[in-house]
């Protein structure tokens, strides 16, 4: 049986592209860099502030997670760091770590505990994930359908946009993590609260942007845009005009910048204590990585290697453990498709802008922060288009029924819970289909006829042979077993039939469950003195067989080795032996 071959993790990934690099590629990624670095900064700000860290925790990571990752990852494309998703967990872990193991502890003791438990957070986070992708995490993947992946960018899409429109009409934003539904009935409940000035900037915003792309598709749109957007926010601002419009400045941005470098706490009851949430965040920033690396693939043409990803993300993150207060990096959304509609070529985009973000946080931050709220909201909103495939979602209503559900709840659960839960919903959703599909193998009865041919007996038919040849394929595992002995109790319960022989020669794997259930077929007919024989013997289910000890009780001498040159001819062995045998003791 041919199998792909898994590619090894390299440690240089970047070498072989960076040779490539030309003039113009190095503009694209340079002009790309700028433009999703500029968003970066309030994100990661934002995504810190829902973990309830430090503003630099978001930022840290964007830094270093964000060139680690993209240095030893595959994808060109995907930018790290901190993520919705994450911050969450790391809000809701660090928080019920503290409530059920140190309610009393209070004030700096209380603050330098948390750091405490974030380094130590993502250094487990950066041993599994490293962990998983040398044990090829890359084959539990696979089963995270299309669909669901689907299903979740479209649920981010929404989230984004209705998250932003506080932003653009200026309206106070809900703190807290309210379910996307509730956040959007609160945005129309407060619209009349907009503030124009800031509403009018967002639209300007919307028209620079949209004129840089048809007129000047080669320019930095996003970069002009906030320039725009700032000169006229100050300009209002300074004459007064209306209410006074949000900058980045008006984030209290708070001291520090300075990354400290310390080795992380190895305290075994602390580690203990974590794990779980730990563990959550790494599968959860897996499979961010994977959904982002794998989409963005699809559509520049890459072949991305999962592993590779995986591997990139969390030697990021072990790094990260390394720098107080960071936060763990995971797939950006809305930095890597940014980074993709800015046309970037190579994975130097995404160094560069790791590198960029630290420039301009440590030495331009009174310039940035004039950037206005609305501006970026605009810049966010505006890239939402580039999440969602929609030929790809018209695709899975026309194909089957169970595809265009699992994308539906994927999406509503998106909607109705958290995002982290949605896509782990979405996920469990995908297993689900799988194993219903696959827990029903295919059951067909075979005959000879009388040019000594196997053919298909249609189950319609009232048939009364001696020898009964059931045909089965496909993965028999666990789940499996019940319909395999529903399937087979009809045959056993014919009078008629002295003899079963059941052919495997489209069965390449076999689990205990499956061995137990032909062990029970065997003894049931045995005890009724009928003969149980099987043909079509794989080498991998033969293995299986004689471990098991299947072998030995039901025989050598009924088993039959399929033979590749002439598949029917070990059915046809089995069937002249089970007649011989029905003659002997007739």
């Amino acid at each position: 049986m041919l199998r792909p071959k898994l590619k090894a993790i390299s440690f240089a990934p970047f070498k072989e592209e960076m040779q490539g690099t030309t003039l113009r590629t190095m503009r694209s990624d340079l002009l790309a860099a700028l433009a999703v670095a500029l968003l970066t900064i309030p994100q990661s700000i934002a995504y810190s502030l829902l973990a309830g860290l430090p503003p630099t925790a978001g930022l840290f990571s964007a830094i270093f997670g964000t060139i680690f990752t993209a240095a030893f990852g595959s994808s060109r494309l995907l930018v790290s760091g901190p993520s919705t998703g994450v911050a969450i967990l790391i809000q809701t872990s660090i928080a019920g770590v503290l409530g059920t193991y140190y309610e009393t502890v209070t004030g700096a003791a209380r603050d330098a505990l948390v750091l405490q438990l974030l380094m130590q957070i993502v250094l487990v986070v950066a041993v599994i994930q490293i962990t998983a992708a040398f044990f090829n995490v890359s084959k539990l993947l696979q089963f995270v359908s299309r669909s669901v992946m689907l299903g979740y960018f479209a649920g981010i899409t929404v989230a984004i946009t209705v998250n932003q429109l506080f932003y653009l009409f200026g309206i106070p934003s809900p703190k807290g993590n309210d379910p996307i539904l509730y956040k959007a009935a609160l945005f129309f409940r407060h619209l009349l609260e907009t503030k124009s000035t800031d509403f009018a900037i967002g639209m300007v915003s919307f028209m620079v942007l949209l004129f840089f792309r048809r007129t000047l598709k080669n320019w930095p749109d996003a970069l002009f845009t906030l320039i725009a957007a700032s000169l006229l926010s100050d300009a209002c601002n300074f004459w007064q005009i209306g209410s006074k419009v949000l900058t980045l400045g008006d984030l209290q941005f708070t001291e520090g910048l300075i990354p400290q470098i310390t080795f992380p706490i190895l305290d075994l009851k602390g580690i203990n204590k974590i794990f779980p949430a730990a563990v959550a965040i790494a599968f959860l920033a897996i499979l961010e990585v994977f959904t982002l690396s794998r989409n963005f693939a699809s559509r520049n043409g890459q072949r991305v290697q999962v592993n590779q990803d995986v591997f990139g993300v969390g030697l990021g993150n072990l790094v990260l453990s390394f720098i107080s207060g960071a936060m763990p990096g995971s797939g950006s959304v809305t930095r890597t498709a940014l980074n993709f509609r800015m046309r970037a070529q190579t994975r130097l985009a995404a160094i560069l802008s790791g590198v960029l973000t630290a420039v301009i946080i440590y030495f331009c931050w009174p310039l940035v922060q004039h950037i206005p709220l609305t501006a970026l909201a605009a810049l966010l909103i505006a890239t939402v288009p580039t999440l969602t495939n929609l030929q790809e979602v018209k695709l899975l209503f026309r194909a089957t029924r169970e595809d265009a559900w699992v994308f539906l709840i994927t999406f509503l659960s998106c909607l109705i819970f958290n995002l982290d839960i949605a896509f782990f919903i979405g996920i469990a959703l995908s297993i689900a289909t799988f194993l219903k599909k696959s827990a029903e193998p295919h059951l067909v009865e075979y005959a000879f006829n009388s040019k000594g041919r196997l053919i298909v007996i249609s189950p319609q038919l009232d048939v009364h042979r001696k020898v009964r040849i059931i045909g089965i394929g496909g993965e028999l595992y666990f789940a499996s077993a019940d319909f395999f002995q529903n399937a087979m109790l009809p045959i056993i319960d014919d009078p008629n039939v002295q003899a079963v022989v059941l052919r495997l020669n489209n069965v390449y794997h076999m689990d205990a469950s499956m061995c137990l259930a032909i062990i029970r077929l065997y003894e049931m007919l045995k005890a009724n003195k009928r003969y149980f024989l099987i043909s079509g013997l794989t080498e991998e289910v033969w293995h299986v067989f004689h471990r098991a000890g299947l072998v030995k009780q039901i025989g050598l001498d009924n088993l039959y080795f399929t033979d590749e040159s002439n598949p029917q001819f070990s059915t046809w062995k089995a069937c002249l032996h089970a007649q011989e045998l029905i003659h002997k003791n007739q």
